[in-house]
């Protein structure tokens, strides 16, 4: 009898297939490799969908049809939550349209906003552009939105050290 266990461990899939000495090495090698395939291929199609997602989103964020690039930005984070430029895009079309609907959906597209923008600055805390967009929406926001002018203050300096290590390392 063979078992299998997919097991996801630090963004890795690790498969696990325990067999039972009655099943020869052939047939054990044949069935890990099938299963392999199976497993690692649905892994692959995941991560080309959210990227195909991501591009027709951002061309509809680019295009400043918003609802439209929020719908594909959603399910690309949805299929794969650990990309930082998907949060990032998806924030932006979120205080876009926040800035074009009435205020009481703007509330609601504000908070979306900045989950996403800090989503985002978390998975890629050394992306400037992710950083000073979180840094205008801690300035610009009032504070039942999540502004707060001391966050804005430590992304500052934080994005001013990232630029001072870069000149840093420019001249090395």
């Amino acid at each position: 009898m063979l078992f299998l266990t997919l097991l996801e461990q630090n963004n890795s899939v690790i498969l696990y297939v325990p067999m039972k000495m009655s099943i020869n090495s052939g047939l054990y090698k044949l069935i890990t490799a099938l299963l392999c395939t199976f497993a690692f291929s649905g892994i692959a199609i995941a991560n080309e969908e959210s990227e195909n997602l991501f591009n027709s989103g951002l061309a509809h964020f680019e295009d400043e049809k918003y609802i439209e690039a929020i719908k594909k930005l959603e399910v690309a984070v949805e299929i794969d939550p650990q990309v930082a430029e998907y949060h990032h895009i998806l924030a932006k079309s979120y205080g876009r349209q926040a800035e074009r609907t009435n205020w009481f959906k703007a509330v609601t597209f504000a908070k979306k906003t900045l989950l996403h923008l800090e989503i985002a600055a978390e998975l890629d805390s050394q992306n400037i552009d992710i950083l000073e967009d979180l840094m205008d929406y801690y300035q610009e926001a009032p504070g039942f939105l999540g502004g707060d002018t001391k966050k804005a203050h430590k992304i500052g300096d934080l994005i001013n050290k990232i630029n001072s290590s870069e000149d840093l390392a420019r001249f090395e």
